[in-house]
C-alpha cells in the first residue's frame, strides 16, 4: 500500500468516526503513519482529502455498475446485477459511502467546479441505469416506461434508503430481495414477472 494510499482509508475511517469537522489533519498522518507534510504533499487540503474519497468511490462504483450492465440477458437481467452489484458494494465500502452522504453537504454548490465534477459523476450513474431500462423496453423484459425518469426514481429509491439507514431515522430491517422484488414487479411486465418466477422456483 502506497502512503497516499493508506492516508485516504485513514482519512475515511476517522471521517466515518468522528467526522469531518472533528477530524484534524494530524489525527489522519498520525492514523496513516506519515507526517503531517506527507498528507499535504498528496492531498493540499482536508477538503481536497475528502474529495478525493468521494472521487474514488463514485468512480469505482461507476465501474462496477458498467460491468454489470455490459453483461449478457435481457435488459431486466442487466439491471437485477446493477441493483445487485450495488447491494453489495453499500456492504463493502459503508464507511466511505456514509462519509460521502454526510460530509460532502457543505462542499461549495453553485458555481463551483466540484459541485458541477460530482453532478457529472450522479448523471453518469443514473445514465448506466437508463441505458438497463432503455434496453429492457427494447427487449420486452420491462414494461414501456421513460427510461430516464424511471433511473431517476430508481436512483433516489436507492439513495433514500441509505440515507435513512446512515442518519439512523429508521430502524431497516434487511430488505435487499424485497428491493429486487419491488423493482421487478413496477418494471417488468406481469408474464415476464411470472416466467421469472417460474424458472426461480424451479431452479
Amino acid at each position: 500500500m502506497t502512503k497516499k494510499e493508506a492516508i485516504l482509508i485513514a482519512a475515511t475511517e476517522l471521517f466515518a468516526r468522528k467526522g469531518y469537522q472533528g477530524t484534524a489533519v494530524s489525527e489522519i498522518a498520525d492514523r496513516a503513519n506519515v507526517a503531517q507534510g506527507t498528507v499535504f504533499h498528496h492531498y493540499r487540503s482536508k477538503e481536497n482529502l475528502l474529495i478525493s474519497i468521494c472521487d474514488e468511490l463514485v468512480n469505482t462504483y461507476l465501474r462496477g455498475i458498467n460491468g454489470a450492465a455490459e453483461g449478457p440477458g435481457s435488459g431486466w437481467d442487466a439491471l437485477e446485477r446493477v441493483l445487485k452489484f450495488n447491494q453489495e458494494f453499500k456492504k463493502k465500502r459503508y464507511d466511505s459511502i456514509a462519509v460521502v452522504f454526510r460530509e460532502t453537504r457543505d462542499l461549495p454548490r453553485a458555481g463551483s467546479d466540484v459541485h458541477e465534477h460530482f453532478c457529472s459523476l450522479v448523471n453518469q450513474i443514473i445514465e448506466v441505469k437508463a441505458k438497463c431500462i432503455e434496453r429492457g423496453v427494447a427487449d420486452g423484459s420491462i414494461s414501456p416506461v421513460p427510461p430516464h425518469i424511471t433511473a431517476l426514481l430508481v436512483h433516489f429509491l436507492l439513495v433514500g434508503m441509505f440515507h435513512i439507514e446512515t442518519e439512523g431515522l429508521l430502524e431497516l430491517p434487511e430488505l435487499d430481495e424485497e428491493l429486487l422484488e419491488f423493482c421487478r414487479r413496477s418494471l417488468a411486465p406481469s408474464d415476464y414477472v411470472e416466467i421469472k418466477t417460474v424458472q426461480g422456483c424451479g431452479g
